[in-house]
């Protein structure tokens, strides 16, 4: 049943070493500019494994339970863009046995390959796509998109876009999936850190570096530069209302079934996010049927 689902495997032990490995040889780009994401991919994991931020477990519930209640009927499923295999850890374990056809797009050979070391090592198939999802085509229609807080990555007229690409990749009927960071009543158009709030960061991962029990594979002084590093570039379009993301996808054809404030005070006691957000900051909860 929902609700009885436990967590999704997610080896970061194993992959966080991988990533960081992976990531200064397949990202691209000059790594002292803005061309790159090595910056991010090298450290998200290593944030994930030492507990600085919940990240997509903050909405594992709510991913799971939608996820199986849709398994049956929603076989053919579209990942737009991942910053790991998150997201494919949880599309999986709610279809457990199930018929699945899952593609990953994302537009960075690091995703990609995390995504594909994943999916071998528990010996199921992927489709992966290292494109902009803004500009992929497909040759037969998605039952189910689905990502994890991407779309603040956009300003308001790319995320019109970004739900028109969606409407088209789905078949009638289809679904979108997703959460978001919420910001209520935000001022700021993008979010970011202050070199201070960087260097606190980086603190705090050296911190619980040295205070891991096991083997990283990198030293905590290396991990917290990288993360210095990592705050510094870090920033997305803020969102102030689950409404703004609602409007977005109703203009687009979508029927909004779910646009909400995510799972209440319980949820944003645990939610611990790699920004600046304030405490009245939540991730809202989309579900969106293409009519």
């Amino acid at each position: 049943m929902a609700g009885t689902l436990e967590r999704p495997h997610e080896p970061l032990a194993e992959s966080a070493p991988l990533a960081w490995a992976l990531a200064p040889r397949l990202c691209g780009g000059d790594p002292t500019s803005h061309d790159t994401c090595v910056w991010y991919h090298r450290v998200w994991q290593y944030l994930r494994l030492l507990e600085i931020i919940t990240s997509i477990r903050t909405n594992t519930s709510f991913l799971l339970e939608t996820f199986e209640h849709l398994a049956d009927t929603h076989p053919r499923v579209l990942i737009s863009a991942s910053a790991d295999y998150g997201m494919l850890a949880h599309v999986k374990h709610a279809f457990g046995e199930r018929p699945l056809e899952v593609t990953l797009v994302d537009r960075c050979p690091t995703s990609v390959r995390l995504n594909q070391w994943y999916a071998e090592r528990l010996g199921f198939a992927i489709t992966t796509v290292c494109d902009d999802v803004l500009a992929v085509q497909a040759d037969r229609p998605f039952d189910l998109v689905c990502t994890h807080n991407f779309v603040g990555r956009f300003d308001a007229d790319a995320r019109a876009r970004l739900a028109r690409r969606w409407h088209d990749l789905l078949r009638p009927g289809g679904v979108v999936v997703t959460t978001q960071r919420v910001r209520p009543g935000s001022r700021e158009v993008k979010t970011a850190y202050t070199p201070e709030q960087a260097r606190e960061l980086g603190a705090t991962v050296a911190a619980a570096a040295a205070a891991y029990p096991g083997s990283l594979g990198v030293l905590p002084d290396a991990l917290s530069q990288a993360t210095f590093e990592y705050a510094l570039r870090k920033g997305a379009y803020v969102v102030a209302s689950p409404q703004e993301i609602a409007d977005t996808f109703e203009r687009t054809g979508f029927d909004v079934r779910v646009a909400d404030e995510g799972g209440g005070v319980a949820e944003r006691q645990t939610d611990r996010p790699s920004s600046t957000a304030g405490t009245d900051s939540y991730r809202m909860r989309l579900v969106a049927v293409k009519s």
